[in-house]
């Protein structure tokens, strides 16, 4: 992609020099709370935020590094900031006009509430074309309003597709990897160990929030149904019944696990990768950058202790759910735009981004890197995702974590059979309208 502003590096550079200039050097200025500033060599400094994660922390640094040493005129200058401070530092700079930066990674999702709010600043047209051709459909669903983009995207963040296996207990009983859904359910069965509500070994753990909703509504999907009709909710078909019907059943009916990972009864932070990680799941449900959890947190080691496997699609509709990702925007406020997507063009390139998704154990948001065989060489425990990458399809426009807790709750409800819905359909008429309502839907 560098090529594509070679065109442009002049006229920016320019504009970088009388902004540095008018600004003296040394000093900063403000513009809705965005700052731009010039160092003591002249250059234009860019300010990139994101959140602490060791290993995603080291490659933005080396990247941004890269893109330094090769710069006479811009200067990237990275800040991390702790995840659960990050969402609010970016909501005060973006929407409430405080200090700020002038490239953000930031998760997806926030990203409707950005762009509905006419904070972000577009992609260049040059930059957009180019990645439209090369990504997957999921990765931009956020950051579209009408014909314009306002993100680009780093990762394909795919929760539904891949499933943890303990490969110990499995070497000890002498079984393999189950391939369909009817031989996950039959194995899960089979190697649960429960007494009374209390699970020693989960033989499928899939209650946790974003496997829950992922596995609901690709169902869905894989059976020839919609969830999303006329811009809201409609869950009042056969194959939404169908799906939760068969969720709560393998609760109710084959215990294959209990609700600990969806009410978080043993601690906010654990589920199922989790109770993997401690010996007391056989398979789990879970997006691959859950390994890096495990290898750091339990010491464990892929392909020693668990593997990364496919997780069946349930229907004969070869589609899943995937929600827009961990992506890269700018503020409409900064002034130093040009400079800011003259980063972002670098950090896309193809050799940058590859580097990036290994280090990062993220899924490429590029089909070329994704068809790749140097990725699939370098990061082989994500094969089991790369040949289904096609089937995904944008979650849709919706703030996700509405939709996950009501999820939820009517799940816990109908499994623990507290009374409040008579039947699956009922229970999904309520989650229906509670969405509708809550989202301003329809």
């Amino acid at each position: 992609m560098k090529r594509i502003f070679a065109l442009l590096i002049s006229a920016i550079m320019i504009v970088s020099l009388f902004a540095a200039c008018g600004q003296g050097g040394g000093t900063s200025s403000s513009d809705g709370g965005n700052t731009s500033s010039s160092s003591g060599g002249g250059k234009t400094t860019v300010e990139f935020w994101g959140h602490v994660n060791e290993a995603w922390n080291a490659s933005h640094r080396d990247i941004v590094g890269r893109f330094n040493a090769s710069q006479s005129e811009i200067e990237v200058v990275p800040t991390f900031f702790p995840y659960d401070d990050f969402e609010a530092k970016i909501q005060t700079s973006l929407m409430a006009g405080g200090a700020g930066a002038d490239i953000y990674e930031i998760w997806g999702g926030w990203g409707l509430d950005f762009v509905a709010t006419d904070a972000l600043s577009p992609v260049p047209d040059a930059v957009i074309k180019e990645l439209i051709a090369d990504s997957y459909e999921p990765v931009l669903g956020t950051f579209k309003k009408g014909d314009t983009y306002y993100g680009v995207p780093v990762e394909y963040n795919n929760e539904y597709g891949g499933m943890l296996v303990n490969k110990v207990e499995f070497d000890k009983l002498g079984i393999p990897y189950p391939e369909t859904w009817d031989e996950i359910v039959n194995v899960a069965r089979q190697t649960s160990v429960s007494n009374g509500p209390v699970f020693e070994m989960r033989g499928l753990d899939f209650t946790t929030d974003d496997t829950l909703t992922h596995t609901f509504l690709t169902t869905i999907l894989s059976t020839g149904g919609q969830y999303w009709v006329n811009d809201k909710f409609d869950f009042s078909t056969p194959q939404a019944t169908q799906a939760l019907q068969m969720l709560v059943d393998l609760i109710v009916v084959d215990n294959v696990t209990n609700l600990d990972s969806a009410t978080g009864a043993q601690g906010a932070e654990i589920d199922g990768a989790h109770f993997l990680g401690r010996g007391e799941a056989m398979m789990v449900p879970r997006g691959p950058w859950v390994i890096s959890m495990l290898e750091e947190e339990y010491d464990k080691a892929e392909g020693v202790d668990f593997e990364f496997v496919k997780f069946p699609i349930y229907g004969p509709t070869k589609a899943f759910t995937a929600e827009t990702g961990w992506s890269m925007c700018v503020p409409k406020n900064t002034q130093v735009a040009e400079a800011a997507w003259e980063y972002l063009d670098f950090f896309l390139d193809k050799e940058n981004l590859m580097e990036h998704n290994v280090r990062c154990a993220q899924i490429p948001p590029l089909k070329s890197i994704a068809k790749d065989p140097e990725f699939a060489k370098q990061l082989p425990f994500v094969v089991p995702l790369l040949d289904i990458l096609d089937a995904g399809r944008f979650i849709g426009p919706f703030n996700t974590d509405v939709l996950k807790i009501g999820l939820r709750n009517v799940f816990v409800s109908l499994c623990t059979q507290d009374g409040t819905y008579a039947s699956v359909s009922e229970a999904l008429t309520s989650l229906e309208n509670e969405l509708n309502t809550t989202l301003k839907l329809g």
